[in-house]
């Protein structure tokens, strides 16, 4: 593998545990907006392109709250009907479904009522759900009873998420989100930056990756992170098999080549 070859304690461009994400002021805000939420609002929002960084948001978002204040429950199938979603919830809260959409509805807020710390529902990939699962998500924090719903909810997706708020039926939802953040790709300093810190993150050097090789790079992905990641991972394999110590414009071209797909 290219570890040997570029003296690499690890995959630069791998997954990684939440302490150890890259962060810039994107990811900074978004998680600074969400850590809002979970002390004084109810509902939030946060959007941005596939890969675009989303999940790392989330993830950090989690890993940072404090426990027992906050019980966070993460969900990302969310394309199924909205009973299902439902279901779904109380499964990950302990609980089994009941029959019935309105016993489901009294689990979820029995149970969050019951918890130490308020309940977090993330609900990522959330472009996926459908209208009345959107429409029972507004439900569980409509109580014209309680001044502080025994939950808080996050809605994370792509772009087709805001444009689906924007409809009428949804009026009631959009007018609940108090924090909204949008994920935009990282501008050609970022990507630079970025992939400086991964390879310097995996025991290489800053030089690994050439100034113009980095500018390719990020022309290529758009400053998408995954496509940033997968990019550079096939650069540093074609270096390896042509015995190339360092990443330059000449083998991000080569591999481009074969990483498009005809």
């Amino acid at each position: 593998m290219f570890l040997t070859h570029f003296k690499l304690t690890s995959q630069p461009f791998a997954e990684r545990i939440a302490e150890a994400l890259w962060q810039d002021d994107r990811m900074r805000q978004g998680v600074a907006r969400l850590r809002y939420l979970a002390e004084q609002a109810t509902v939030g929002l946060l959007t941005g392109a596939s890969g675009v960084g989303k999940s790392a948001v989330l993830k950090r978002f989690i890993y940072e709250l404090p426990r027992p204040q906050h019980q966070p429950v993460y969900l990302h199938l969310t394309r199924l009907p909205s009973a299902a979603v439902l279901k779904l919830i109380v499964t990950q809260l302990g609980e089994v479904p009941r029959r019935g959409k309105e016993r489901l509805f009294e689990q979820i807020l029995e149970k969050a009522r019951q918890l130490e710390g308020a309940l977090v529902l993330i609900l990522d990939e959330a472009h996926l759900l459908d209208g009345d699962a959107l429409t029972d998500i507004r439900l569980l924090i409509s109580s014209a009873l309680d001044d502080a719903p025994p939950l808080k909810i996050v809605l994370a997706g792509q772009e087709p998420l805001r444009n689906t708020l924007r409809q009428s039926q949804h009026t009631a939802l959009l007018n609940r989100i108090a924090v909204r953040h949008h994920l935009a790709p990282l501008t050609k300093t970022e990507t630079a930056t970025y992939i400086d810190f991964q390879v310097k993150r995996a025991g290489g050097s800053e030089k690994l990756f050439e100034v113009a090789a980095k500018e390719l790079i990020h022309d290529f992905s758009g400053g998408v992170p995954r496509q940033i990641n997968n990019l550079a991972t096939a650069c540093l394999v074609q270096a390896m098999a042509d015995s190339t110590s360092r990443i330059n414009d000449a083998v991000v071209r080569q591999t481009l080549n074969e990483f498009t797909l005809p």
